[in-house]
């Protein structure tokens, strides 16, 4: 927590601003800081608790900070578009409220053309999935290192907000959490393929898709020249 506080206190107080209230916040934890490492021992308790809520009260409102200053900035973009996505979620991307794959399990489906065509559905929004995690881990590895090292002292101090929970898991697939990520490479790299063969299977859907909507084209086309 202290580590944390003191980033805090460094991206507040050192750069350029004429934002007191800033300043003065990055004076304050400074203060609050010093004494949870230097007081009495019969103190310091107490000193450590007045910090560690002072650190806690300034990171919940750290997107109310100055723009140039709030610890998470340059992920903002990100995130935004994470929490539309919301890649995590049970349900499809395109219409979470109206349908669940899991409400067709065990669903009588003696239509084989119908059910064919909605296994195309369902292994569509599965492959939508993994291309958009692999867009949002390509854009997170253009973060600045900075915001990676707000995510380390943050889970570090063990908070575990949205926004740091939604950028580490970016981060573990994109493998930038060190070594625990990479003692898998193994595993990773068998994903990676499995990725692959799901690409390769759109692909291969897509084009029948196109064939139809010719089709479909040339049939219209044959009725508008009747």
């Amino acid at each position: 927590m202290l580590e944390l506080g003191e980033a805090l206190v460094a991206e507040l107080g050192l750069k350029q601003s004429n934002d007191v209230l800033g300043r003065w916040m990055a004076h304050h934890l400074a203060r609050l800081i010093e004494a949870a490492r230097t007081s009495p021992l019969e103190e310091r308790a107490n000193a450590e608790e007045r910090c560690f809520k002072a650190v806690l009260e300034v990171w919940r409102h750290r997107n109310c900070l100055p723009r140039g200053s709030r610890p998470l900035e340059p992920a903002e973009r990100l995130l935004d578009v994470i929490e539309a996505l919301d890649p995590d979620a049970p349900r499809p991307f395109y219409n979470r409220v109206a349908l669940d794959w899991e409400d067709f399990d065990g669903v009588d489906q003696s239509n084989e053309t119908e059910k064919q065509l909605l296994d195309v559905v369902r292994e569509f929004d599965q492959i939508a999935r993994t291309v958009l995690q692999h867009l949002l881990v390509r854009a997170a590895e253009c973060l600045p290192a900075e915001t990676f090292e707000w995510v380390r002292k943050a889970k570090a101090a063990r908070l575990g907000e949205r926004d740091l929970t939604a950028i580490e898991r970016i981060l573990l697939k994109s493998g930038d959490l060190g070594d625990v990520e990479r003692q898998r490479q193994d595993a990773r790299i068998t994903a990676l393929r499995a990725q692959i063969e799901q690409l390769d299977r759109f692909v291969a859907t897509a084009e029948i898709v196109r064939d139809d909507l010719e089709g479909l084209i040339v049939a219209a086309e044959t009725a508008n020249q009747v």
